[in-house]
């Protein structure tokens, strides 16, 4: 059994892994720095040895699962009370107005975009979709392995490049390990676990040397976090008519995480074929549709929750380094770094603390990536890291 937690199991599982999966299979590290490639071989650990529910209504700070703790805005509180008044409709023509917004923002025609729950289905259907008759799909790891996971649950090959030292993508690798029998090449940007991000100019000159051969799937789950500056605007290349996919979220910034809404951009016969394979828009309740229509027109709440996440961030990551922690700069809602303990034993504590993490292991070395909470949340992630690690 697989110790690592996608979206989706964390909605099948309330957020929990089964008791006993705390058990490591790691082995320590001395040192803290992460100075080399981090390479494919990981693990994704909650730590519960006993009720895992226990343990998750225990938890004075939850830093596990990448929410945002700001919450929904007030606009999309309002657009949802007021939804559901129709809540015993199908959304039908209000995914129009939605859509309508994203073309005009991406730069795509509204034929472009499929609306679903979330964007784990959107993963879920080109896992399927591009494992079917078996072939490769390339990637970097470590990074975000749901579809990667389930590619292979449905008879594919996953070919992994190692991360650049740096812990981005190495696009240059990526290029060089194309071969006949790769199907799809997955690039999560930015990337989870890491945190980081790739060029933009660098990222789209990659696309479009690349896609004209090879399907370019970009899972795009945090890139609102991103300060305009340094956020790729793809769609360009969409309604170019390249074969790019790109995956959305309102999980995250937009604080939909438990109300479900995701997209996805691509070409209109792609966007078809991925929809065999789930309900997408026809899975998507008719309140959250409408919340997400009032927080996609709400920047002031986009930008609040930016500048907010960025300060707590930059809190932590000073105070980390301030231990003498190498901390991987992070452009998201989390944090990657090295530890000096076993993860179980680091995960064991940090629960007992309140504080709910997560950890991994990358070359024998220990990780902890922790979520991005209020500066009161980090201010207790701290001082309860303090008391375990000494």
């Amino acid at each position: 059994m697989s110790s690592q937690l996608t979206r989706r199991d964390w909605l099948r599982a309330s957020g929990l892994l089964t008791a006993g999966l705390g058990l490591s299979r790691f082995t320590p590290a001395n040192a803290a720095r992460p100075n080399a490639p981090l390479v494919s071989g990981f693990a994704n650990e909650f730590a519960f040895t006993d009720d895992p529910f226990e343990k998750m209504s225990k938890l004075k700070v939850r830093l596990l699962a990448n929410e945002n703790p700001l919450g929904i805005s007030q606009s999309a509180k309002d657009a949802i009370m007021k939804a559901t008044e129709i809540g015993n409709r199908y959304a039908w023509a209000e995914f129009g107005p939605l859509k309508k917004l994203i073309s005009e923002k991406e730069g795509v025609m509204p034929k472009n975009i499929l609306m679903s729950p979330g964007s784990s289905d959107i993963l879920l259907a080109a896992a399927e979709y591009f494992a079917k008759g078996g072939g490769t799909i390339l990637t970097c790891r470590p990074t975000y392995d749901d579809l990667l996971e389930k590619t292979t649950k449905f008879g594919a090959t996953i070919k992994a490049i190692p991360l650049t030292k740096d812990f981005k993508f190495d696009l240059p690798a990526l290029k060089a390990a194309i071969t006949p029998d790769v199907k799809l090449v997955y690039i999560v940007n930015p990337n989870n676990p890491t945190g980081t991000i790739l060029s933009p100019a660098e990222l789209e000159a990659f696309c479009r040397e690349i896609a004209p051969k090879v399907p370019v799937f970009l899972d795009e789950a945090y890139i609102d976090f991103l300060s305009p500056a340094d956020r790729p605007m793809l769609g360009k290349l969409v309604a170019e008519g390249l074969n790019i996919i790109q995956a959305r979220t309102f999980s995250k910034i937009h604080g939909f995480a438990g109300l479900r809404l995701g997209y996805a951009m691509a070409q209109p016969d792609m966007l078809k074929a991925l929809h065999q394979y789930i309900g997408a828009e026809g899975d998507v309740s008719i309140t959250t549709l409408m919340g997400g229509t009032a927080s996609y027109q709400d920047i002031a709440w986009q930008d609040h929750c930016r500048q907010e996440n960025a300060k707590a961030r930059d809190y932590t990551t000073k105070a980390l380094t301030n231990l003498g922690y190498e901390v991987i700069p992070s452009y998201t809602n989390f944090i990657l770094f090295p530890i000096r303990m076993k993860t179980t034993a680091f995960s064991n504590q940090m629960f007992a603390n309140g504080i709910g993490i997560q950890t991994r292991d990358f070359n024998g070395q220990p990780y902890c990536r922790v979520s991005v909470g209020t500066m009161d949340e980090m201010t207790q992630f701290i001082d309860g890291f303090k008391k375990v690690v000494g």
